[in-house]
């Protein structure tokens, strides 16, 4: 139905491309952040091993300032809390001190390498202990740049700091991956999906078109072969039937011209707009005791103008509106009634019948493509209604009011500035 679905289409096509650069940039920004972040992480075991390497060289002074209160809280509230591996050699290359290193023989609390391992360190084999040390600071120079300090106004005391990255450092490195493979498995889920909705729709509508066809040729098959049989049994004059039969022949080729219009603009034209309903109204009401229904019809048109319509579309809106009139109407002394008026720039046309109503939990969604509650139909009658009025009229429809006894739509077309009124 491409004809009744091509403006909605241009705005969908529009907002999924908002929606799909809206969340790329959403993610970019994420990855920015998250980049960032992690680069602001790893100048602090920079500084921190600063910290560590000044407060072991602090700690080792035969000076009063090793044991000053300061160095105990330098410990217990910054050297304790270090998250990361550090170690810090002498200017042989001697470890002095390290944090966070899981190695045999290697514990903080020992911080002392021994004689006999010291003249050894080149040689140390992988079962000796502090051997996994000594790999360490290999490892840790890989993965930053080594620090050179000279502590105090011995320019001979320097120390060399070696460090590595925080634990979640390298866990955090992973999320810019992780984020990406995420968002990649989302699109394509998405596309899977829409592409899954996309066929449905496609199928739907197929079926829709198939159903609706049946529906309009419903109408006019079934009175033709009500006047054939009146013809058979000789009740009725073939000069009253025969006028009726060309009617419903003539309504056939009307519903041949509109599924002719589906995939192609319609063409606008002024056109007087009681006469289209007199014309739906005056079909309905030679037909509906066909249908085995006692109904009546009412017209009240205070004020008709010239609206522009495509003729055939419009008159299968106001069709759609009496068919669903007349199904809601079950029992004897059903009515209708078509009401036109004008309302400033607006033609207010109202279709109301006193049938069973509108159950209120099913109001919202009666225009919905597919929403019915009749045990036959697919539910493309009050949705082709709104895509035939609002989106190629540009006018509105809408329920006014349903209760069990009375139901009413409002249809409002604009209407030109030089309108003329009838």
């Amino acid at each position: 139905m491409a004809s009744f679905i091509k403006p909605h289409s241009r705005w969908s096509q529009v907002w999924r491309a908002y929606l799909f650069i809206g969340a790329l940039l959403m993610v970019a920004a994420s990855l920015v952040y998250t980049v960032g972040l992690i680069k602001r992480l790893e100048s602090e075991p920079r500084i921190m091993s600063r910290v560590f390497a000044r407060f072991c060289m602090t700690a080792a002074l035969p000076e009063p300032a090793g044991e000053a209160p300061e160095t105990g809280i330098i410990f217990e509230e910054v050297i304790q809390n270090i998250n990361f591996p550090v170690i810090v050699t002498d200017r042989q290359g001697l470890p002095i001190a390290w944090r966070g290193i899981d190695a045999k023989g290697a514990e903080f609390d020992q911080q002392i390498i021994p004689p006999e391992v010291a003249e050894r360190w080149e040689r140390l084999t992988p079962e000796e202990p502090f051997y996994q040390l000594k790999t360490a600071i290999g490892e840790l120079d890989h993965q930053n740049q080594p620090i050179t300090m000279t502590l105090g106004q011995d320019s001979s005391n320097v120390v060399t700091v070696h460090y590595g990255k925080p634990g979640v450092l390298r866990e955090l490195r992973f999320i810019p991956i992780i984020q990406l493979v995420v968002v990649a498995l989302f699109v394509w889920i998405g596309f899977i999906g829409f592409r899954t909705i996309k066929l449905n729709e496609e199928r739907a509508v197929w079926v829709g078109l198939a159903k609706e066809a049946a529906h309009q040729l419903g109408t006019p098959i079934s009175s033709l072969m009500g006047w054939l049989t009146l013809l058979k049994d000789g009740g009725h004059p073939p000069a009253e039937v025969v006028p009726e039969m060309e009617k419903d022949l003539a309504h056939l080729n009307k519903v041949l011209a509109r599924f002719n219009q589906i995939g192609s603009i319609p063409k606008l034209q002024p056109v007087e707009v009681t006469k289209l309903t007199t014309e739906a109204v005056d079909y309905f009401r030679r037909r509906v005791a066909n249908m085995g229904k006692d109904i009546s019809f009412e017209e009240d048109y205070q004020q008709t103008c010239e609206a522009a319509l495509n003729a055939e579309l419009f008159l299968w809106a106001v069709e759609n509106l009496i068919k669903n009139a007349i199904d809601a109407i079950e029992g004897p002394g059903g009515l209708i009634k078509i009401k036109a008026s004008r309302n400033g720039q607006k033609l207010e046309i109202t279709v109301e019948d006193n049938g069973r109503g509108i159950n209120p939990k099913n109001q919202p969604k009666i225009f919905r493509p597919g929403f019915t509650t009749k045990s036959v139909g697919w539910g493309l009658g009050l949705s082709l209604v709104k895509r035939i009025i609002e989106d190629y009229h540009g006018g509105r429809i809408k329920l006014l009011f349903s209760r069990p006894g009375a139901t009413a739509f409002v249809i409002n077309l604009p209407l030109p500035s030089k309108s003329k009124t009838l």
